[in-house]
């Protein structure tokens, strides 16, 4: 199954949820992952929030959505789940799941945080992911009535060794990942390496492509067209045949100091051999200038699809 991330389909933040679904159905893709519940009611309204899952159903689409943003070590990050917890992270992540689960969706994604929590100066990683892990633990009734699993995206401020160390902790019948490849070069690991870790708890995919170039002081993350970066789409889907695929044109472009002895120093975990890897796909770029406009993700959409659809 391909769909598409809301937010990657043309005009997508501003289009209504009954939009979104119609676009998708129009490209000839098979799902829609809405960016939060909120997409689909502002108010999560439960008459609304159906509504949706009907109209899906009428066009044949699967949809999903993402849960939010859960760090209850630096609860800022996920002020929009506790709003629909009264302020409360957890009784939020409970609640959504719940919405979530009565309109047929079981497989909500999250992440942790940005970049910035990794090297948050007074609340240290370890303490966020182990807070994380506790809280997710005491949702787990909820999961486990619900018959739904959340999945921890391999977003750019965590490395796929410490997601699949999550998922062991909290349970893999809990909790699963979602798979973004992209990301996985901020924290100096090659695609391939880090496929071949999580495949075994990965749910969904999530489709973009990139390049790592130098600059002064180490390299830079830009995003490039599926095709014309360094991800090898092929073999890493081999790994993961039944996750499902979500296109996502990323905006992002993240610097690595990655001659930076401090900083170095402060993610003891880094392969030398992966290291040696990324710095190499920025070794093969070279110096040339980058040829697509990092400010319009969209217009790398046509060629996500043409490459991505059957």
């Amino acid at each position: 199954m391909i769909g598409i991330v809301k937010s990657s389909l043309p005009d997508g933040r501003g289009l209504g949820a009954h939009e979104a679904l119609r676009a998708a159905a129009q490209k000839g893709l098979k799902g829609v992952l809405f960016n939060s519940l909120f997409d689909l009611s502002p108010t999560l309204d439960p008459a609304e929030l159906r509504a949706v899952r009907v109209e899906a159903d009428r066009l044949g689409l699967y949809i999903s959505s993402m849960l939010g943003v859960l760090n209850p070590a630096l609860p800022f990050r996920g002020e929009p789940v506790a709003t629909a917890g009264g302020g409360d992270l957890e009784t939020g992540v409970k609640r959504l799941v719940r919405l979530a689960a009565d309109i047929g969706i079981h497989d909500m994604f999250f992440v942790i945080g940005m970049i910035e929590e990794r090297f948050h100066e007074t609340v240290s990683w370890s303490d966020q992911r182990q807070a994380l892990a506790a809280m997710l633990l005491r949702c787990a009734p909820v999961l486990r009535e619900c018959k739904s699993k959340l999945l921890l995206k391999t977003h750019e401020e965590i490395t796929t060794s410490e997601a699949v160390s999550l998922v062991r902790t909290v349970g893999p019948d809990l909790l699963g990942i979602a798979f973004d490849p992209v990301n996985v070069v901020c924290r100096l690991e090659d695609p391939i390496e880090a496929a071949h870790r999580v495949a075994p708890y990965v749910a969904q995919v999530h489709v973009d492509d990139a390049i790592v170039r130098f600059q002064d002081g180490g390299i830079r993350r830009y995003l490039a067209p599926i095709g014309e970066g360094v991800l090898d789409w092929k073999t890493i889907l081999a790994l993961m045949p039944d996750a499902r695929v979500w296109i996502e044109m990323h905006s992002g472009q993240f610097a690595m100091p990655v001659f930076d002895p401090a900083w170095l120093s402060a993610q003891p975990d880094i392969a030398l051999g992966e290291y040696a890897s990324v710095l190499a796909m920025a070794a093969k770029f070279g110096r040339r200038d980058v040829p697509w406009n990092q400010d319009t993700p969209i217009e790398r959409l046509p060629n996500a699809l043409r490459r991505i659809q059957p």
